[in-house]
């Protein structure tokens, strides 16, 4: 009469559980003066010793002791841990909370923290993704430890937005835009049918379309954004660059139209992201770049300011070191046991930290 074997199948009984639910059912048990207490508990702790013996793992004549099984206390703090674990290697959803929708006014996509998740598989790797350049492709080039790859950034308050239909983004600058370029248009392409994408690479200007969505990815190279005698090719020496830092329009032209919204091994043998909160690294001038933050608050044209800086310099873990090319080549086994002159700690392994 205590437990239905309809409604609770032997198999499936916890004694975790069964022994507080005898004790409760002994407490609110009329006796009515029929049998005395301790009558009706020697067959009810009986019961619950058969059934603890029927539904734990005990190991006779096993070495180190007759009995074993696991307690009650032992399973409880195993919950605790995998409940611990589960938390740290799952990010927030926020998909169904009206909260935490995308507002550009009231969310700041740099406050967050880096979240470990392995059961997220990465939509490309370097080996998939046929416009990864060779500087990115640190698997590919030896690298051995993959940890990185599942390293995810999770906004405080909010979700990133993933609207593509009929917009033209362009990335603008450097190696560094290169890199994100590539980060962007590998995430899109993987899951693009062939006939419904086009690439279009150019010394300086490199389109990627997908045709469906009516939709351009673009990366267009001004490493110094304004006008220089050092946009291609590069000169190596920077005393003999020349930049006219008041003229934009030979290269704005370009950007028209377009849809809106930094000691050599400080990387080398790095696996696991910097956890101190609010670490700024040697790499970043914090005092340029709130100049920069103050000349772009005062420009009549509008333009949104996202400093991801503070979101990457965690990360001295997924640089690609000495994974990486050097004038087009591969860093030889003298140079990668060298990397104080050879390590990058600038730009990023891909795919990871530029996804983001």
């Amino acid at each position: 009469r205590l437990i239905s074997r309809s409604a609770l199948p032997m198999s499936s009984i916890d004694t975790c559980q069964l022994i507080p639910m005898l004790a409760l059912h002994m407490s609110s048990t009329k006796l009515g003066g029929k049998a005395p207490l301790s009558i009706i508990t020697i067959p009810i702790c009986g019961f619950a010793f058969l059934v603890l013996l029927y539904t734990e793992r005990i190991s006779f004549f096993s070495t180190g002791s007759i009995f074993r099984f696991t307690s009650c206390s032992a399973k409880r703090h195993a919950a605790r841990l995998k409940k611990s674990r589960d938390e740290y290697i799952k990010p927030i959803s926020y998909a169904d909370d009206d909260r935490f929708e995308f507002d550009p006014e009231e969310c700041s996509l740099a406050h967050g923290k880096w979240v470990f998740n392995r059961s997220v598989k990465p939509l490309y790797s370097d080996r998939t993704c046929p416009y990864v350049d060779k500087q990115f492709s640190c698997i590919k080039n030896g690298r051995l430890d993959f940890n990185y790859r599942y390293w995810q950034w999770q906004p405080d308050d909010c979700t990133l937005p993933t609207k593509l239909q009929g917009k033209r983004r362009l990335f603008v600058g450097d190696s560094l835009q290169r890199g994100q370029w590539q980060s962007f248009v590998c995430l899109v392409e993987s899951v693009i049918p062939q006939r419904q994408k086009s690439m279009k690479r150019g010394r300086t200007h490199s389109v990627f379309r997908a045709k469906q969505y009516n939709a351009t990815i673009e990366f267009y190279w001004a490493p110094f954004l304004v006008e220089s005698n050092s946009d291609v090719p590069i000169i190596a020496d920077p005393k003999k660059r020349i930049l006219k830092v008041d003229s934009v329009a030979r290269h704005a032209k370009h950007w028209t139209g377009v849809d809106g919204n930094m000691n050599g091994t400080k990387c080398f043998n790095e696996t696991k992201p910097i956890s101190k909160k609010r670490y700024w690294g040697t790499g970043s001038n914090k005092r340029m770049m709130r100049a920069v933050a103050g000349v772009v608050e005062r420009m009549k044209v509008p333009v949104t300011f996202i400093n991801i800086t503070q979101l990457s310099e965690y990360r001295i873990d997924a640089h690609s070191s000495i994974y990486t090319e050097m004038g087009g080549k591969l860093l030889t086994d003298e140079e990668k046991v060298d990397p104080l002159h050879y390590a990058d700690c600038t730009h990023w392994c891909l795919p990871r930290v530029p996804d983001a």
